[in-house]
């Protein structure tokens, strides 16, 4: 009797001490939170290199990967003919307008600019095109491309030829120009600053993790020593 009775007591204490252990466990997970959160700021030397060289490589794959691309915008605002009581007039500006944004892209607009620029005929269809201004009978035209010679030739042809086609060969009122071809401006199809930051952030992801599992490996090892 005094056996099992001693036998039950050491049950009993050995299921406290899995109790305790398992507290105190969780105790030394929040501490050792902490204690990995200084060693990892405690490497941040390295943090720091991982970030710039992680960024200079965004960076160059930026460089590499982008183009250079030269654009002009230009305005012209649609009308249509006064009415009149003897005349009526079935055209809606709202609505040429948008028929003047397909018109752009025909070969009735592009033959005579690649014809007048000596450019050939698919980079001037490329480079083109138009959108109406939301609510307004205003069309913009942009030409874009990677040759900036191409953009300043078409740019300056561009308007000219809309207005002969519109006005001679199609018998519709006359454009009014509301804004000329606007200085050429250049932008990189790529960022560079957008892969600047998602390299530093990648090289910040990067050298952290290693040594997070750095930290978990040599606290491994010193849980089996102890």
């Amino acid at each position: 009797m005094p056996r099992r009775q001693a036998e039950n007591i050491e049950k009993k204490n050995q299921k406290e001490r899995r109790v305790m252990s398992q507290k105190e466990r969780v105790d030394l997970i929040e501490v050792d939170l902490l204690d990995m959160c200084k060693y990892i700021l405690s490497k941040w030397v390295f943090i720091l290199i991982g970030m710039v060289v992680f960024a200079g490589a965004g960076f160059g794959y930026a460089k590499v990967k982008s183009v250079t691309e030269y654009s002009s915008k230009m305005q012209v605002y649609v009308t249509v003919p006064k009415t009149s009581d003897k005349v009526l007039i079935r055209d809606n500006a709202g609505d040429l307008a948008y028929d003047y944004q397909k018109l752009i892209k025909t070969d009735l607009i592009v033959n005579e600019i690649a014809k007048k620029t000596k450019i050939e005929k698919d980079d001037v269809k490329d480079a083109i095109s138009a959108e109406v201004v939301d609510g307004t009978r205003l069309l913009e035209i942009k030409v874009k491309s990677d040759d900036k010679d191409d953009v300043k030739k078409i740019s300056k042809e561009v308007l000219p030829v809309f207005q002969k086609v519109v006005q001679k060969d199609l018998g519709r009122n006359k454009l009014v120009i509301a804004d000329q071809p606007s200085k050429i401006k250049a932008e990189q199809t790529v960022s560079t600053k957008k892969f600047l930051a998602v390299g530093a952030v990648g090289g910040f992801v990067v050298v952290a993790g290693v040594f997070f599992v750095l930290y978990l490996v040599d606290l491994t090892k010193k849980a089996k020593r102890n």
